[in-house]
């Protein structure tokens, strides 16, 4: 009896910890604060200086709150029907997610004089075709981070057979852990499509990426870099703001675009639907549309504007300028990344992968 009694109280403390970790932002916005914004975002997505300045010129205090996935976001925000939220920043899928369970609040373009300086390659998508729901905010691709100085002498080709072609490779490589776009990133490179895989092509990609495993000296989302700035390995497989960042300070790193396309998120601003404080919502978002504001977000985070207005005032190179004015031909090769298997077997996939020792 004592320790079902242990047992139970333990059980119960796990569910009150839950229960409080979802609805916590409905609760800490009490007492009501009308000069006050609640924002859900990325950790690595608002410039501090560029809330602090904000809140100096204007009186209206930033409350920020952070989450490390789209699922983390959307898990709180469908549990609290988004109450306690004036701005949320989420991804394309996300956004779909949320405008298809009604969370999100329309968009009134009216109040956004910068709205149309938007890059016209980020508007209009699947997750929002009319962009109703959400502003475009920042962008990136993934690609390759790569040593140049090793390959000066070397042969080279911007093509996913320089993470997958046992012929070329010769070097080590890091390789993102995820295994929905280890699938995609496959697809791409053996078959130019991402529809739905049959059993054929799905063990055919299960033979490439069990195969590449032998020249990974590690999958990582967020440490690829590392990995190149010390010089571990020679490529890796990472999305542009981290490979970007990591060139400003070595200057034998550079960022390369698979020629056979690639994959895009693009994040954005959307507004839950209790928000009652949209004044002071437009005024934060018009804000970080200023070129004072896109400059230092590119500054600090290595991600692409969705703005045009603002690109003369940002210290980048050719090679970056071309991928952010890409032309709509090129954009086409920009995929979003999409479900090829049923979620159990990606994940079976990824563990035998994982597991496999050579």
């Amino acid at each position: 009896m004592k320790k079902f009694f242990i047992r139970g109280g333990v059980i119960l403390g796990w569910i009150t910890l839950i229960f409080c970790t979802l609805y916590w932002p409905k609760w800490k916005v009490i007492p009501y604060d009308r000069n006050t914004i609640n924002i859900f975002a990325w950790g690595d997505i608002l410039e501090p200086s560029i809330v602090s300045d904000f809140e100096k010129e204007t009186g209206i205090k930033i409350n920020l709150s952070y989450y490390s996935s789209n699922e983390e976001l959307l898990v709180k925000i469908k549990a609290t029907r988004g109450e306690g939220y004036d701005l949320i920043i989420p991804s394309d899928d996300a956004v779909h997610s949320l405008i298809k369970e009604e969370l999100l609040k329309p968009i009134n373009k009216e109040k956004l004089p910068f709205f149309d300086s938007i890059n016209p390659n980020l508007r209009g998508h699947f997750y929002d075709p009319q962009n109703t729901y959400s502003i475009p905010f920042e962008w990136e691709i993934f690609g390759f981070g790569i040593d140049k100085e090793y390959f000066e002498n070397r042969p080279f080709t911007s093509s996913w057979g320089l993470v997958f072609d046992p012929e070329f490779v010769d070097y080590k490589i890091t390789m993102e852990n995820d295994p929905m776009d280890a699938t995609n990133f496959a697809a791409i490179y053996l078959y130019n499509s991402l529809s739905p895989l049959d059993a054929e092509k799905a063990e055919t990609i299960r033979q490439l990426l069990m195969e590449q495993k032998r020249w990974v000296a590690a999958y990582a989302n967020f440490r690829g870099d590392y990995f190149l700035a010390t010089r571990n390995v020679a490529v890796v497989v990472a999305s542009s703001s981290y490979i970007l960042r990591t060139k400003k300070l070595f200057s034998f790193v550079d960022f390369v675009v698979p020629q056979e396309g690639t994959f895009i998120t693009i994040e954005n601003l959307c507004i839950p639907k209790p928000s009652e404080k949209e004044d002071l919502v437009y005024r934060f978002i018009n804000y970080l549309y200023t070129p004072k504001s896109v400059a230092a977000h590119f500054e600090t985070y290595s991600f692409f504007p969705a703005t045009l207005q603002a690109i003369d005032s940002l210290n980048i190179d050719e090679s970056t300028k071309k991928i952010i004015f890409s032309s709509p031909e090129d954009f086409k090769k920009y995929h979003f990344f999409k479900n090829l298997l049923p979620p159990k077997e990606t994940r079976d996939l990824w563990v035998e992968i994982k597991t496999k020792s050579y």
